[in-house]
C-alpha cells in the first residue's frame, strides 16, 4: 500500500466537515462570530469527553470564519491565565514587560486592537484546572471588554461543564457565557469518520470495509474520534512496515495494544493447561476474523490437543474456562442475535493485542508446561 495523504491521519488535522458536529458550527456562528464582527462581544464555553471534536471545530471556525484576529491557546502551557494573556499580548504584536497586572495587558491589547480596527477571538483550551484556580483571572478575561472596553471575545475549551466548578455567586460575578455540550460519536458516526479519514489518506483497495468497523468497534466504548483515528493511523504504519499490502484485522489488533497494552507475560503465566489451551483455540479461530463462536472453540480445542498430546476438554468446562478468561481481561465476550428468531449467542474476541502475537506467547507457555 502506498499513502496518499499521511496528514489526514493525524487527529490533529482539520477535516473539510466536521462531520456530526453541525449544531455546534452554528451555535458557534451564532453566538461569537456573528457578533464579533459587528463589534458586540460574547463568551462561549464548549465542554465534553476527549475526542469528542472540541478542539477541531473550534479550528475549524478559525480556518472557515474571516473578519476578526483568532488566537488559539491551550491553558496547560501557563501557570496561570494573566501569563497566557501575556503571551496574547505579544502575539499581536506588542513589545511586552514582565509582570503585567490585568489592567495593564488588556488596556495596551485594547489599543493594539483598536489600531488595527480588529476585534479578537480568543480560544482557551485544556481550560479545567485554570477555571478550577483562576478565577480572578478568568474574571478578568470574560469581562474583559466591559471593565477594559477591551475588543475581544473568549471560547473556553474544557471536558466537563464549566459552571460546576462554580458557586453561584462566582456563576454571577463572572456574567452571562453561554455552554456548548460536544456528546460522545456514537458506533455510526465514529464509522463515517474513519471511512473519511481512510479515503483521504489511502486507495479503497488499501483497507477493507470489515477492518474499519473493527476499528469503529474497538473505539465505540471510548465514543471518541480520537481514539478511532489513532487506531486508524498506528495500524496503516504497521501495514507499511510489514511491507502489507492492505491493512488486516491483526494491524487493527496490534494498534489497540499499542494505545492500551494490557496483556502482560505474568497474567499469561497464572493461567493452568487447560486455560491456555481454550485461549489457543481461540486464538487461532480468530486469525481471519474479529470474533468466534464458542462452537469453533470447541472444534478447535480438539486439534490443539492432539497437537499437545494432552486430554480433550469436556464442553462444560469450556464454557468455565472462557468465562474465567473473560474476568481476566484477555478476551472479551459479547451477546448477539442469531437473526429469523434463533435466539443469542456469545461471540468471543481479543482486541488489546494481535492475535498472532498471544498465539505465540500462549504456544510458548504451553511448551514449557508440557
Amino acid at each position: 500500500m502506498k499513502l496518499r495523504n499521511p496528514d489526514a491521519l493525524d487527529f490533529s488535522y482539520i477535516p473539510r466537515k466536521m462531520f456530526f458536529r453541525e449544531r455546534q458550527v452554528s451555535t458557534l456562528q451564532a453566538n461569537i462570530i456573528t457578533p464579533l464582527r459587528m463589534g458586540i462581544t460574547s463568551n462561549l464555553a464548549l465542554f465534553g469527553s476527549s475526542g469528542t471534536g472540541k478542539t477541531s471545530t473550534v479550528r475549524f471556525i478559525l480556518r472557515e470564519e474571516k473578519g476578526f484576529t483568532g488566537i488559539y491557546e491551550n491553558a496547560l502551557s501557563y501557570s496561570s491565565l494573566r501569563a497566557l494573556m501575556t503571551d496574547v499580548l505579544s502575539r499581536v504584536g506588542k513589545i511586552v514587560q514582565k509582570n503585567l497586572g490585568f489592567p495593564e495587558i488588556f488596556r495596551s491589547l485594547d489599543r493594539t486592537l483598536r489600531a488595527k480596527q480588529a476585534n479578537l477571538l480568543l480560544i482557551v483550551d485544556e481550560a479545567t484546572n485554570l477555571l478550577k484556580f483562576d478565577r480572578a483571572g478568568l474574571y478578568n478575561i470574560l469581562r474583559a471588554h466591559e471593565l477594559y472596553g477591551c475588543p475581544m471575545s473568549t471560547v473556553i475549551i474544557s471536558m466537563e461543564d464549566p459552571s460546576m466548578y462554580m458557586t453561584e455567586r462566582e456563576r454571577k460575578s463572572l456574567g452571562v457565557f453561554s455552554t456548548v455540550l460536544f456528546d460522545r460519536y456514537t458506533r455510526d458516526e465514529l464509522s463515517r469518520i474513519v471511512e473519511d479519514r481512510a479515503a483521504l489518506a489511502m486507495s479503497p483497495e488499501d483497507i477493507d470495509p470489515s477492518v474499519i468497523e473493527y476499528i469503529c468497534d474497538l473505539a465505540e466504548p471510548f465514543g471518541s474520534a480520537r481514539v478511532a483515528i489513532e487506531l486508524l493511523q498506528k495500524a496503516t504504519y504497521m501495514c507499511l512496515y510489514r511491507n502489507g499490502e492492505s491493512i488486516s484485522l491483526e494491524d487493527a489488533r496490534g494498534a489497540r495494544s499499542m494505545i492500551s497494552p494490557y496483556v502482560t507475560e505474568s497474567k499469561l503465566a497464572e493461567l493452568d493447561g487447560d486455560e491456555l489451551t481454550v485461549l489457543l483455540a481461540i486464538c487461532r479461530s480468530l486469525r481471519d476474523d474479529p470474533s468466534t463462536g464458542i462452537s469453533d472453540v470447541i472444534s478447535e480445542i480438539g486439534s490443539v490437543c492432539e497437537e499437545t498430546g494432552t486430554e480433550s476438554i469436556e464442553p462444560g468446562k469450556v464454557y468455565r474456562i472462557i468465562r474465567r478468561l473473560e474476568n481476566t481481561g484477555l478476551i472479551e465476550g459479547k451477546i448477539v442475535g442469531k437473526g429469523d428468531r434463533k435466539g443469542v449467542g456469545k461471540m468471543l474476541g481479543v482486541n488489546d493485542i494481535p492475535v498472532s502475537v498471544l498465539e505465540e506467547k500462549v504456544t510458548e507457555i504451553l511448551r514449557r508446561k508440557m
